[in-house]
């Protein structure tokens, strides 16, 4: 992630909408079950290094390094259109 994300992530967490606050509840529970997620003062994910509690609140798509939220986040995102190309 990037600083931008990790801002606006946090952000989010702090005052998240009804749909948000949804999103993050499933991916945490992703994050719960994973092997990935350590404790060190607060949960965090040892693949990104990332604190849980406010990673789950990102606005991108299936940010996971794993990938363990892909079936989650395609209910709450758009699919993105494939670019048309000349061939």
């Amino acid at each position: 992630m990037i600083v931008k994300d990790i801002i606006e992530a946090w952000l989010i967490a702090n005052n998240p909408t009804e749909s948000q606050r949804i999103l993050a509840e499933f991916r945490g529970k992703i994050c719960d079950d994973c092997s990935s997620k350590k404790m060190f003062l607060i949960p965090y994910c040892s693949e990104c290094n990332c604190p849980i509690g406010k990673k789950i609140f990102t606005n991108n798509f299936n940010p996971c390094p794993l990938k363990k939220w892909e079936y989650i986040d395609k209910n709450y995102f758009n699919p993105t259109k494939e670019k048309k190309t000349l061939l």
